[in-house]
C-alpha cells in the first residue's frame, strides 16, 4: 500500500468555510481542525494600523461600507464581520492563531507599516509575507530582508523563476493551473524554494497538488483536508 505525503494545510483567511472569512474566529477554527497554518489578508487603516480585510473596502464582509484606507482601526473595529466578529488587527490575529501565517500584503502601504511593527515587536519565524506584486515583494525584501517571502501566481513561466532569484523567495505560491507542470516543480525544487499550490478545493484537486509534490497547500477547507488524504503520512 503506497503511503501519500501529506502537505501543510493552509487555512485559506481562516476556515472560512465554517467561520468568517478573515476573523479571529476563523483562525481559531481552522487551529481546531488542525491546519498547519492560516493565509489572511493585511491592508493599513487611515490612521496606520495594519488590519485584517482581503477587499479594498468593507461593505462585502462587514456591515458597513467605505474603503479600508478611509476609516480608522476603531471605525472599523466597530463593524460587525459576521456572527459577531470584528476586523482584527495582525497582531490580535497572530496572537490568535500559533502556528504558520501567510501574510498577503493587499496594500503596499502595508509594507511600511510591516516594517515599523517588525522595528517594535519583530515579526515571528513562522510568518511569510505574500503578494501578486513582484514590487510589493521587492520593497519587503528592502525593508524586512529578515522575513521569509512568497510570490503568489496564476500561471508559472520563466518570469517566475527568475523572481525566485530575484527577490529571494522561499515560497512560491501558484494556482493548481495546467503551467504548475512537474517539469516546473523540479525547477523550483533545485532552486530551493517551497511550493504552496492553491486552492485544494476538493478531493480531485487535492490530489492533483500532492502528486505535484506540494510542499503546502492553501484551502478553504482545512477540516476535510485528512479526510480526503485518507491517513497520509505529514510532511
Amino acid at each position: 500500500m503506497t503511503t501519500v505525503r501529506r502537505p501543510l494545510v493552509y487555512g485559506h483567511r481562516g476556515s472560512r468555510e465554517e467561520a468568517p472569512e478573515n476573523t479571529l474566529r476563523s483562525f481559531r477554527r481552522a487551529q481546531e481542525v488542525g491546519a498547519d497554518g492560516v493565509e489572511l489578508d493585511v491592508r493599513v487603516s487611515r490612521d496606520g494600523r495594519l488590519v485584517v480585510i482581503h477587499d479594498a473596502t468593507v461593505d462585502r464582509t462587514t456591515n458597513g461600507t467605505g474603503k479600508v484606507h478611509d476609516l480608522t482601526r476603531a471605525q472599523m473595529a466597530a463593524l460587525d464581520a459576521g456572527e459577531g466578529e470584528g476586523i482584527p488587527t495582525l497582531t490580535e490575529a497572530l496572537d490568535a492563531f500559533p502556528g504558520l501565517v501567510q501574510v498577503e500584503i493587499k496594500a503596499a502601504a502595508a509594507v511600511p507599516a510591516l516594517a515599523e511593527l517588525d522595528r517594535s515587536d519583530a515579526l515571528p519565524d513562522r510568518v511569510v509575507l505574500t503578494s501578486f506584486h513582484r514590487d510589493v515583494l521587492a520593497h519587503a525584501a528592502e525593508l524586512l530582508p529578515r522575513v521569509r517571502r512568497g510570490l503568489i501566481t496564476h500561471r508559472c513561466d520563466d518570469s517566475v523563476l527568475a523572481a525566485v532569484t530575484d527577490l529571494e523567495l522561499s515560497w512560491v505560491c501558484p494556482e493548481l493551473d495546467p503551467s504548475l507542470t512537474a517539469g516546473m516543480m523540479a525547477q523550483f525544487r533545485d532552486r530551493g524554494v517551497k511550493v504552496d499550490i492553491w486552492p485544494a478545493a476538493d478531493r480531485d484537486h487535492l490530489g492533483r497538488c500532492v502528486a505535484l509534490g506540494a510542499d503546502a497547500v492553501t484551502t478553504d477547507h482545512p477540516g476535510l483536508i485528512d479526510a480526503w488524504l485518507g491517513g497520509a503520512e505529514r510532511a
